[in-house]
């Protein structure tokens, strides 16, 4: 019987005892845990508000006036950065102003607004207007960019009309910092009842040198061929100067002015050469990103000894994804030439629909 007791008290004993060290145990399990959150919540950067909102989490990065934060509660959040009036970032990042300067350090929040940035080199830059911010964290800026497009059309049709029309066009652009280096054709061809109704070819080469970031000389050279012209050959070959206007992810607008030797070689006609004078435009803006983008290009040639000498040729359009880089374009191609052979039309204008391929590598 005492044996029987004897075992019941130091069984209890030793359940008291798992107990405790379970408790023990559950407590610094719990004191970890807090923190580990503590300290979590004291490394977060921190995001206020015009509204007087506070978001903390992990800054991503600001680009086109977007700020990307990660949050405990949500994967992602884009701000616009004109509703951001303070902002603190804890780990290293690097801030770049709107006139190129980059700036590597932490952030601090400034109560009477602006930034402040603490370097290891510079020590505290204060930065007066969160306007002044272009991005933060940029993506790495490949040493040469190359991207383009190829796009192909054709019809066909049988019965009371029997015709074929087809064409193929391309863009190549290799970029770099101070380089850029741009490649055109296109070709189409028609046939109207088994006799050709159209035949046209073109190609160009131009290269960009930037003197400064927007600032940049260019040479260029542009072969063309329309029998429906009595074109057997169509040259120029010059160079000028060009301003990169705008250059993002989203829009893009040049200008350039320069001179060219330009020379028509005609089947029949008399041929025709002089010194001109260039101009040339080249726009695109993606209307919606990712969905429906819009294009222009043209250049124009005008004669130094006679403004008669008038050529001018151009592509305008807009495309529509499909599924990731594939689309469908509509574009309305004219060319003009104010002095032709003899006996033929001074405009001619494409309609082109087809199926294009876009990479950006």
């Amino acid at each position: 019987m005492r044996r029987n007791v004897g075992n019941h008290f130091f069984g209890n004993l030793g359940i008291l005892q798992a107990l405790r060290t379970h408790k023990g145990r559950t407590t610094i399990w719990v004191a970890l845990a807090v923190g580990v959150f503590l300290v979590s919540a004291a490394q977060a950067d921190e995001v206020l508000l015009a509204n007087g909102d506070r978001i903390t989490g992990k800054v991503i990065g600001l680009a086109e006036g977007k700020l990307t934060v990660e949050t405990p509660y949500a994967k992602s959040l884009q701000l616009d950065w004109a509703s951001v009036k303070g902002l603190r970032i804890d780990s290293a990042a690097e801030i770049v102003l709107s006139d190129g300067t980059h700036l590597q350090g932490t952030t601090e929040v400034v109560p009477s607004g602006g930034l402040s940035v603490v370097t290891a080199s510079a020590g505290t830059v204060s930065v007066g207007d969160f306007s002044l911010v272009s991005a933060i964290n940029p993506p790495e800026v490949k040493p040469v960019t190359y991207n383009g497009d190829v796009q192909a059309g054709a019809s066909l049709t049988s019965g009371n009309s029997d015709t074929l029309n087809g064409n193929f066009s391309g863009k190549f652009v290799a970029r770099s910092k101070r380089q850029r280096l741009t490649l055109r054709g296109l070709y189409h061809y028609g046939e109207d009842r088994n006799q050709l109704s159209a035949q046209e070819a073109s190609g160009s080469v131009k290269y960009d040198f930037f003197v400064t970031q927007k600032l940049y000389t260019y040479v260029n050279t542009l072969l063309e061929h329309n029998k429906f012209q009595d074109l057997s050959l169509r040259s120029t070959m010059g160079g000028g100067l060009g301003y990169q206007f705008l250059e993002d992810a989203r829009k893009a607008l040049s200008f350039e002015l320069g001179v060219s030797y330009f020379n028509e070689d005609f089947r029949d006609a008399e041929d025709n050469a002089y010194a001109a004078g260039r101009w040339s435009v080249n726009a695109s803006y993606k209307l919606i990103p990712d969905r429906i983008s819009l294009f222009h290009f043209h250049e124009g040639y005008f004669g130094f000894d006679t403004l008669k000498d008038i050529y001018l040729r151009s592509e305008q359009g807009v495309r529509f994804t499909l599924i990731k880089d594939f689309y469908t374009t509509f574009q309305v191609n004219v060319n003009y030439d104010n002095t032709p052979a003899p006996g033929f039309e001074k405009t001619d204008t494409t309609l082109l629909f087809g199926l294009g391929y876009a990479f950006d590598l």
